[in-house]
């Protein structure tokens, strides 16, 4: 019976945080599009700005860092099982597809997974727990406005550009295994890129980096607003924030791979 209870429990929680969730996705673009003519709507200048430094270029340099490494290692490896068939020039359509269709959008989003979202989990967090939120409602101001709605705008810009600069990154970790190791002339590594890419392949991986941004954004706030308890609650929403996160970018990205193929 034991057994049975915890599996309802744990229904019953997952299906009132994905009821969180889709509540917050649904306030976020509501305000961003609509609800931007709405008297309602509170101007809170800067904190967009704000949280696109934070949040997004803050990170670049660890993305561009990781995903060059991570594109580097993928294309010696790559390189040495092609030398042996005599195909080494494959290598640039293989690393140009493999950047932009699945390690590049997964890389950024791991990434800012632990970084940019366990930060907004612990400050918000923070804010519930010293009964900031509280004083917000008091004043008549609309948490999701003031905490999530800048949040969610800026992950929705930022992670698709930390996704294409991951993919450039790649890509130029590829190029330097290409000429340095296969001997390919940089006419034909470019000539090869240019046949392995298109505006589709190019238009899914941003599209993939923005559901990941939002992803990423939605669980954070939702997190980090479901709080409760003291300062120790805090770490707890924190590791969960992570946790959920990978989680829910590993399943959107099989589900991806789905759709698209």
């Amino acid at each position: 019976m034991k057994v049975v209870e915890r599996f309802g429990e744990a229904s019953f929680a997952l299906y009132y945080e994905l009821r969180h969730l889709v509540y917050l996705l649904s306030e976020s673009v509501y305000w961003s599009t609509i609800g931007r003519f709405d008297k309602m709507r509170l101007p809170f200048k800067g904190a967009f700005s704000l949280q696109m430094v934070r949040l997004g270029s803050s990170a670049a340099l660890i993305v561009f860092l990781l995903t060059f490494l991570v594109g580097l290692t993928l294309s010696y490896q790559s390189a040495v099982q092609l030398e042996v068939l005599g195909a080494g020039v494959y290598l640039v359509r293989g690393i140009a597809v493999t950047m932009f269709m699945e390690i590049g959008p997964l890389i950024t989003a791991i990434i800012l997974a632990g970084r940019s979202g366990s930060s907004i989990t612990a400050e918000i967090s923070s804010m519930v727990v010293q009964e900031e939120v509280k004083a917000l409602k008091v004043m008549g101001i609309h948490p999701v406005q003031y905490l999530v709605l800048p949040r969610f705008q800026a992950m929705s810009i930022a992670t698709p550009m930390l996704t294409m600069l991951a993919n450039i990154a790649g890509v130029f970790a590829g190029y330097i295994v290409a000429i340095t190791y296969v001997g390919l002339p940089t006419a034909l590594f470019m000539s090869e890129l240019k046949e392995a890419l298109s505006v589709s392949i190019v238009a899914k991986s941003l599209f993939k980096g923005l559901i990941f941004g939002w992803l990423i954004a939605l669980i954070a706030v939702s997190k980090g607003l479901s709080v409760r308890g003291g300062a120790d609650a805090v770490g707890k929403a924190t590791t969960k924030c992570v946790v959920f996160s990978i989680t829910a970018i590993i399943l959107a990205d099989a589900v991806f791979s789905f759709v698209f193929y």
